[in-house]
């Protein structure tokens, strides 16, 4: 049998042949200069900042290290920021030790008046142009899409999705 190690797979392919591309998120354990050498040297080629985390004061520390790195290299290294999208929270319920049961085929009503204590029949989201901005037939993804709400009617003016 013939064990192949990664030196040996680079080997011979210089980067700016290579089709494939190898994506690194940066973090605390890779954002110093001599593991973004490291990195850069064994084939990154795409360095992704999450900003998920992190301050942006944090980011451009690390982008300022990974240009150093590039320097020091001379290995160019694309930059991917991956940026987190609006947090809409749902809002408090009327009984906040009774959940809400979210069931196949029933309807529920989305207010975007945040005030408002929800229930099985209408829960409170924080996005206020909600009932603007979807509309019959989108969908809603909650719980990190784990619950997919359509809508069927919208009112704008009320702020209410049903």
């Amino acid at each position: 049998m013939v064990q192949l190690g990664l030196d040996a797979v680079l080997s011979g392919t210089p980067a700016e042949i290579t089709k494939t591309k190898v994506v690194c998120t940066l973090g605390p354990k890779s954002r110093t200069v001599p593991i973004l050498e490291e990195l850069l040297k064994a084939g990154m080629s795409i360095a992704r900042f999450n900003f998920s985390h992190g301050s942006h004061d944090y980011h451009q520390e690390t982008l300022d290290a990974l240009r150093q790195a590039m320097t020091n290299t001379r290995i160019m290294c694309a930059v991917m920021l991956d940026t987190k999208g609006p947090e809409i929270r749902t809002g408090f319920l009327k009984d906040p030790d009774t959940p809400v049961i979210f069931t196949a085929g029933k309807t529920i009503k989305i207010t975007t008046d945040y005030e408002h204590k929800g229930d099985g029949e209408m829960i409170s989201m924080s996005y206020k142009k909600l009932a603007e901005d979807v509309k019959k037939g989108s969908q809603i993804l909650c719980a990190d899409g784990s619950i997919v709400l359509e809508v069927i009617d919208t009112d704008p003016a009320a702020g209410i999705v049903t």
